[in-house]
Parts: structure tokens; sequence; C-alpha cells
């Protein structure tokens, strides 16, 4: 049985998935991104958000989907070893999801494309999938991620 968890419920296309908060820096709309020629195909580019250069990375673009027609939000996101801002559909809510309601992300649905998904939830009859942030990158892609920030 899994442990209480406060994400960040999100939308990506017509699917809930969610981010613990102690994870989140700050959930940013109206963000100027930079494309960046060659980059990964996940990384949408970079912002300059107070200061900072952050790399975006596309979650629509790792799910294979195609671009979303409207705004979109970012997620900023803090690693180890630096920010990362996540590209999603809209941020929903920030939840309390108790033990009961989070299950180990089915090992039937776990491979290493979905090695990020590592909790699921039932919140009132909606499923969030919940991804561990430390996996969400490749590590092509953090490499990536890590080169744009050094350039800039």
């Amino acid at each position: 049985m899994a442990e209480a968890l406060k994400p960040i419920v999100f939308r990506v296309g017509n699917e809930l998935y969610g981010i613990d908060i102690k994870y989140v820096n700050a959930i940013e709309k109206d963000q100027d991104i930079v494309r960046v020629p060659n980059a990964s195909s996940s990384i949408k580019g970079i912002i300059n958000l107070r200061g900072d250069i952050i790399p975006v990375y596309s979650l629509r673009d790792k799910f294979k989907l195609p671009q979303a027609p409207g705004d979109t939000k970012l997620i900023i996101a803090n690693l180890p070893d630096m920010k990362l801002a996540i590209e999603v559909d809209e941020v929903e809510e920030i939840d309390d999801l108790q033990e009961e309601e989070i299950r180990d992300f089915p090992s039937i649905a776990t491979n290493r494309d979905t090695a990020y998904f590592v909790k699921v939830a039932n919140k009132a009859g909606k499923l969030i999938l919940i991804i561990d942030i430390h996996n969400l990158l490749t590590a092509d892609e953090a490499e990536d991620a890590k080169q744009l920030m050094e350039e800039k």
C-alpha cells in the first residue's frame, strides 16, 4: 500500500496526471518559449524565468500526441541538478490523495517507455497517473537539457 500523496494534478489530452508537489517550484502561463533547433524531440525549447534559463519539456511530444490547440501551462519542477518546465494542457488542482486511493502502477503496463509512471490514484472514480519526475527524462534528454542551460 502506498503513502498519502499531494500531487499537482494536470491534464494532457483527455487524461489526468500528477506530480508530487514537493518537486514543484511554480506554475506559469504566458511564457515565451525560445525554440532550440536540433534538440531532443520532447525538449520544446527554453524560457527565461526570473533570470533562470529553464528547458521546456513537452509531455504531448513524450506521449506522441498532436500539439495542443490552445494555450498551455508550465509546471516548473525541481530536479536534483536542474529546473525543468513541463508543458501541460491545463493544471486542474492540487489534490490530497489518501493512502487507500493510491496503488502501484500495474506492472503489466510498465516498460522502458513508461517507467516514469509509478503510481495510479483513483479519486472519485477518476484515474490519475502519478509521474516520478526523476525518471521522466531519458538519459539523452537529460543531457540535452543540461547542455541547453550551459549554452545560454
